[in-house]
Formats: C-alpha cells, sequence, structure tokens
C-alpha cells in the first residue's frame, strides 16, 4: 500500500510536469506567470493544516507565500513593478495575516494574537501613509483614537469603581 507522503509527491511531480509541458505547447510566458508558484506554494502548505488541525503552524508559510505571490501577480500582471515603492508594507501584511491565522484557527496562543496585531497595523497604517491609499493620510489618527477608545471601554463591565 502506497504511503501518504508518495501519493502527494508523486502527485506535486505530475502537477509540475503537466505544468511545464503546459508552458511549452501553450507558449506561456513563465516571466508572466511566476507568481503562481509562489501561491501554489502557499496553497500546498495549507494542506496539511486542513488535513490536520493541529498543524496550525503551516498557515504562516501560507500567509506569507500567497499574500506576496498575489503582491508579485498584480506587479508582473499590470507591468506596475513601479508601484513597488508604495507596495512595500504587503511584506509586513503577510507575517502579519499568517499570526492571526495562526490564532484564530490554532488555539488561540496570545502569543501568535499580539505579533498578528502589531504586524497588520503597522502594515495597514503603512500602506495608508505611503502607499495607494495615500488620500486617507491625513486621516490615519482615527485609527488610533478608535483604537484607543476600544481599549478604554472593552472592559467597562469589568472595572471596578
Amino acid at each position: 500500500m502506497m504511503n501518504r507522503s508518495s501519493l502527494v509527491a508523486g502527485g506535486l511531480l505530475i502537477v509540475l510536469g503537466l505544468a511545464f509541458l503546459a508552458g511549452n505547447v501553450v507558449k506561456l510566458y513563465w516571466e508572466e506567470w511566476w507568481p503562481l508558484w509562489l501561491i501554489a506554494g502557499g496553497v500546498l502548505f495549507l494542506l496539511p493544516y486542513l488535513s490536520n488541525r493541529r498543524y496550525y503552524g503551516f498557515l504562516m508559510p501560507a500567509a506569507i507565500l500567497i499574500t506576496q505571490g498575489l503582491l508579485f501577480l498584480y506587479c508582473t500582471w499590470g507591468n506596475r513593478w513601479d508601484h513597488m515603492g508604495s507596495l512595500w508594507p504587503i511584506f509586513i501584511l503577510g507575517p502579519g495575516l499568517g499570526f492571526l491565522l495562526m490564532y484564530f484557527l490554532g488555539e488561540h496562543e496570545r502569543g501568535l494574537l499580539i505579533p498578528g496585531i502589531i504586524l497588520t497595523g503597522m502594515a495597514a497604517i503603512f500602506l495608508i501613509i505611503f502607499g495607494p491609499f495615500s488620500e486617507l493620510r491625513d486621516y490615519w489618527p482615527v485609527v488610533l483614537i478608535l483604537v484607543g477608545l476600544y481599549l478604554i471601554f472593552r472592559r467597562r463591565g469589568q472595572l471596578r469603581p
């Protein structure tokens, strides 16, 4: 009987071979399609988690590869590499989303939530200040105000007089 790892490795080699063969037959230009390999790698990292929820550690590389694959796909397909100067916070967003996914889909370890919030928040703020959402630049302090209000009033019922 074939073990699971041989089945996965064999299936992966078949898919890779078919993809490269299709690229030769249909004349795909790999310089335009290479980001899909990052996204596919990210999807492959999701498989262990989907087969066993205890493997939530695989969500981190999945989030990083998928997020950055999408960024590179946007830049490659739209010939928008000049936008990288304003989209660099996406590199911070990938690990932030990875920590958040590990927290929410894993065992709710606080040590995953804090860096997830910090990195995702930093990426959001940097995208607003430096990125394509720069028209919101003047209003980003509203986020600080809202977070401050949340921190004050979230445990309102738990505070002692």
